[in-house]
């Protein structure tokens, strides 16, 4: 994008976690910074919102076509890059199997720094065509392969959260690293490279990437919490998973036998704060979620990649209640579809069976709720809510053009004067074919119309 806009049409986007507004007639204005300059859902055409605004100088007005509407860029919480040749494999069986006999002999194929570069290429590209306008990414322990990813994002304009992972134990196929000081050393180079290609963290924030507590021992943890602290003041980020299996907690307690709660190890190491996202915590305590809670931490939901591994059901209405901040993630390559629209899809389902297990009407998600996770929810958890998430003035117009009238999945026939109906068959239905335009930070990267 160049210049300021004005986008006059339908617009789509969750104001809380029960509030999505949906506007018909509606004019959202874009600064030359890329920054959202006003939304007023009070505009009878394009030319009247010409009129109102025409002090935003030579704005260019584009009206929206009638079964069009713009939506906020989905955050994907939880992705892991080098997987993403292992899509659709691999599920016959548990986490273990699949880890061992899927996961591990790829990922450590990416000291290749020609195959990474050729991988995350296409991840970054498909990941931004699907919608995806911030990805938080799990890569592997080669800091060359992750400080490529870290450039393909920066070249193909997409927000990013991204860290070397580290893990010396329980991998097969020499998928570990060497010693606690030759990880930590790669994981300074990964933050210190990052901070220098994306100085301002526009588009790419480094984190700490501790694989989880059953990869991680007390010294490689210990050494990560101490990472995290910038010299700021602030807090990185920091990407781990958590409770994904009940193997996976046995093997933590095995691994750290002073902590018989997983968050306790976490926050006995300082890698438990405002800005941690937890994936999967599918058999959390109740101890644990209050300490998520407390500490303000985020869980990134996947529930594609615990319903193909059998891993459990993420007790997503629990964490919620307990004010707990939740998005999704789609979990490649365990989850075998790179779209947050699948993630959604299966948040709702996961939820309803909670329902037919529990009996409980109350563990089902609304599709207020569920388009929340995709988009300022995921927002919360990577603790960018003050810059992305919906279309507020003042954050980024990180942004999808939908179009529910070009994808003959969609049969909107009859509902075109629906807003509410709309989204919903999108949502339901649609797929990257509906996604006609995607903006970051005002920058159109993708797109079927992208001329």
């Amino acid at each position: 994008m160049t210049g300021k806009i004005i986008f006059y049409g339908r617009i789509v986007h969750s104001k809380s976690l029960k509030c999505l507004q949906l506007y018909t007639k509606a004019a959202l204005g874009i600064n030359d910074d890329g920054k959202i300059e006003f939304l007023d859902d009070d505009v009878a055409s394009g030319e009247e919102a010409a009129l109102k605004y025409a002090r935003f100088g030579d704005a260019q007005i584009t009206t929206l076509k009638p079964l069009q509407f713009l939506f906020p860029g989905f955050v994907d919480t939880h992705m892991h890059a080098p997987q993403w040749p292992n899509f659709g494999i691999g599920m016959e069986g548990d986490n273990l199997y699949w880890r061992e006999n899927f996961t591990d002999p790829l990922e450590v194929t990416f000291q290749d720094t020609d195959k990474a570069r050729r991988v995350y290429s296409q991840v970054v590209r498909k990941e931004l065509e699907n919608g995806s306008t911030t990805v938080a990414y799990n890569t592997t322990i080669h800091y060359e392969a992750t400080t490529i990813l870290a450039d393909l994002c920066l070249q193909y304009g997409q927000r990013a959260i991204i860290g070397k992972i580290c893990m010396l134990v329980n991998a097969t196929h020499g998928n570990w690293e060497a010693s606690v000081e030759q990880s930590l050393e790669d994981a300074r180079k990964t933050i210190a490279y990052i901070e220098t290609v994306d100085p301002d963290a526009r588009l790419v924030s480094p984190c700490v990437e501790p694989r989880g507590g059953s990869f991680v021992p007390g010294a490689l943890m210990q050494g990560l919490g101490d990472l995290c602290a910038r010299q700021d003041g602030r807090l990185y980020h920091v990407q781990t998973h958590m409770a994904e299996t009940t193997q996976d907690v046995a093997r933590m307690r095995k691994l750290h036998p002073e902590f018989h709660e997983y968050s306790d190890m976490y926050r006995h190491y300082g890698l438990l704060h405002q800005n941690t996202i937890l994936a999967h915590c599918v058999h959390l305590s109740d101890h644990d979620i209050d300490m998520i809670a407390q500490n303000r931490a985020g869980v990134s939901h996947n529930p594609n990649s615990n319903t193909c591994l059998t891993a459990g059901e993420c007790r997503v209405r629990q964490l919620l209640d307990a004010g707990v901040k939740v998005g999704l993630g789609t979990d490649c390559s365990a989850g075998y579809s790179p779209s947050i629209l699948n993630a959604m899809r299966e948040a709702s389902n996961v939820s309803r069976h909670l329902v037919i297990r529990t009996g409980d009407p109350s563990w089902r998600l609304s599709i207020e709720e569920i388009i929340f996770l995709g988009t300022l929810g995921g927002a919360q958890v990577c603790g960018m809510e003050d810059k992305i998430g919906n279309f507020e003035p003042g954050k980024c117009f990180d942004a999808l053009l939908i179009d529910v009238g070009l994808d003959d999945n969609i049969n909107s026939e009859g509902w075109e004067h629906d807003d509410l109906a709309l989204v919903k068959k999108w949502v339901f239905l649609g797929d990257d074919r509906s996604i006609r335009l995607v903006w970051v930070n005002g920058q159109l990267v993708a797109g079927k119309d992208r001329s």
